[in-house]
């Protein structure tokens, strides 16, 4: 069986075959990891990765004004979220995934627009990391402990700032992941 990676990978470039001269597409690793080692729906796993890859995507977009076909790309691999979640086929997990996309939205414009207090900010860090995985492995396995994957969450958008975060100094970065890291187990 193919990991999730390695099927979300070649579904989108299935999409894009034809479009020849594009920026490279950055996948979580360590999401896709987590979701491998979930006992849910194959295209759960798949709807959850596409859905972070989208927005990280589109956030590294805004981050380092990458060209127009780069932000179709990232619709695209939105849709693709769209169309897997038509296949599951599941309007709660739909619902709960629009509900988390909208908030996560909320509060990048929040970090964006520096409103948050220190707690809100490591708050809305740990939610936007999280959620997305949170909501997919608890809706098709609700039995599931989730904090060695959130844990491993957060230590990997430790080691790999995320674009949102980029208007903040890696000194302020710093103290945020620490304090974030300081919490895992």
């Amino acid at each position: 069986m193919d990991s999730t990676l390695s099927t979300l990978k070649n579904q989108i470039d299935r999409k894009l075959n034809g479009i020849h001269s594009h920026e490279p597409i950055q996948y979580n690793h360590q999401l896709a990891h987590v979701l491998d080692a979930q006992d849910i729906l194959p295209d759960a796993k798949l709807a959850c990765l596409a859905i972070d890859t989208s927005m990280s995507h589109l956030d590294s977009i805004t981050s380092s004004h990458l060209s127009k076909n780069a932000i179709l790309i990232g619709d695209l691999i939105s849709a693709h979220f769209y169309t897997l979640t038509a296949s599951i086929n599941d309007s709660e997990y739909l619902e709960a995934m629009s509900n988390a996309i909208i908030k996560v939205n909320e509060l990048k414009t929040a970090l964006h627009y520096k409103t948050l207090s220190h707690d809100a900010i490591k708050d809305a860090v740990r939610y936007i990391e999280t959620i997305f995985p949170a909501i997919t492995i608890q809706h098709f396995n609700p039995n599931v402990e989730l904090s060695n994957a959130k844990d491993s969450l957060i230590q990997y958008a430790s080691e790999n700032y995320p674009a949102y975060l980029k208007d903040y100094s890696e000194t302020e970065l710093e103290a945020i992941f620490n304090e974030l890291r300081s919490n895992i187990k």
